[in-house]
């Protein structure tokens, strides 16, 4: 039975972490542009699927978890100003390296050489985070700053949990009709099978509808693992490499590598990185049949938008810790605390950095 378990759960795994990949690429669902483009532009293409998944997995998980899934499966971590610092950190990176952790991993499987440069900054930015972590980042940082337990409101309403993204499914639903913004009947007819083509699978597929997949998809994450999470998984791969050049003693040795990245000292290859490397497999596969994957050679000048976003990103998903997607979709989805202020940091930083980098041509707020 055990043995069934694991295949079923791997099964489970590399399924959800194609449609991740594909849905990622097909919505170019990216929490920079959708950040990024609502503070420059005022555009909330991106930014209005990222709240439909957000609701769309609160809704999900809240039942999940009604129907029996263990609360450990909810990622809530211990919180304070480390939680701004990181954020913020982690949003001035992904601003300057120009991809948040999903994005650049659904545009390096599109051939972006940009973004595979930006996934191994990061690496050696997690290495070099590691390496600092016991003088540094634990006595000075983590301990003085991270003061409060973690706590999720969706968790402890137990029985009741359902009942807050019903409200605010509701709430939304009540207000849009009212402004004459959602026309239920249009939006059954464009979902129709015989409106499916060929060409509408090659084409952009709509946000807010992606939106609802990722909630869809992440809610069965939950179910079969827990937390959505990328860099964390991305830290796992990179200890691994790490210790395949310089030994298993450099990852046994150091308390980040074996009690936080690897806990139990459990040095192996888990579920949540065979979705890391599932998701990328799906937005490669989605684009080469979409006819959107090209390997495009990175520009000298952004080379150093893709190493130091890269670094700046590794090092800020390690202080918060955990990314956009671990804080601010699975976080806000489960009503986090840590993931709240996480988010709050990340749009802080977001908000400097798109003002900085847009400067001349201004910026709508």
């Amino acid at each position: 039975m055990l043995e069934y378990n694991n295949i079923l759960s791997l099964g489970a795994t590399l399924l959800i972490g194609l449609g991740f990949g594909i849905l990622l690429q097909k919505g170019r669902f990216c929490f920079t542009s959708a950040l990024r483009d609502f503070i420059a532009f005022k555009d909330t293409r991106v930014l209005n699927g990222v709240i439909i998944g957000i609701v769309t997995m609160m809704l999900g998980t809240s039942i999940a978890y009604v129907l029996g899934v263990s609360s450990s499966n909810f990622w809530v971590s211990n919180y304070g100003l480390s939680n701004i610092i990181g954020g913020f950190v982690f949003g001035i990176g992904m601003v300057y390296g120009g991809g948040c952790a999903s994005g650049t991993l659904y545009r390096a499987g599109e051939g972006y050489i940009h973004y595979w440069l930006l996934l191994i900054s990061a690496c050696v930015g997690y290495i070099a985070f590691a390496a600092l972590f016991p003088e540094v980042f634990l006595p000075y940082f983590f301990v003085p700053l991270q003061i409060f337990d973690g706590y999720s409101v969706i968790s402890s309403l137990e029985l009741f949990s359902p009942i807050v993204p019903v409200l605010l499914i509701s709430a939304a639903v009540v207000y849009l009709r009212s402004k004459n913004k959602l026309v239920i009947n249009q939006t059954i007819q464009g979902l129709k099978i015989s409106n499916i083509s060929s060409e509408s699978l090659k084409a952009e597929w709509d946000t807010k509808l992606v939106g609802v997949g990722m909630g869809v998809l992440a809610t069965l994450w939950f179910v079969v693992w827990g937390t959505l999470s990328v860099t964390g998984p991305q830290a796992k791969w990179t200890g691994l490499v790490y210790s395949e050049i310089f030994g298993i003693e450099t990852l046994q040795n150091n308390i980040y590598w074996n009690s936080v990245v690897f806990r139990d000292g459990i040095f192996s290859i888990s579920l949540d990185m065979i979705l890391f490397v599932s998701l990328i497999l799906g937005a490669f596969i989605s684009a080469y049949l979409s006819g959107d994957f090209k390997i495009r050679v990175i520009k000298r000048s952004r080379i150093p938008n893709a190493v130091i976003g890269g670094l700046v990103m590794g090092f800020g998903s390690r202080m918060a810790p955990g990314c956009n997607i671990s804080n601010t979709f699975s976080g806000l989805a489960f009503l986090s605390v840590a993931g709240f202020i996480t988010s709050l940091g990340l749009l802080l930083g977001v908000y400097v950095a798109t003002h900085w980098m847009f400067r001349r041509s201004g910026c709508a707020v």
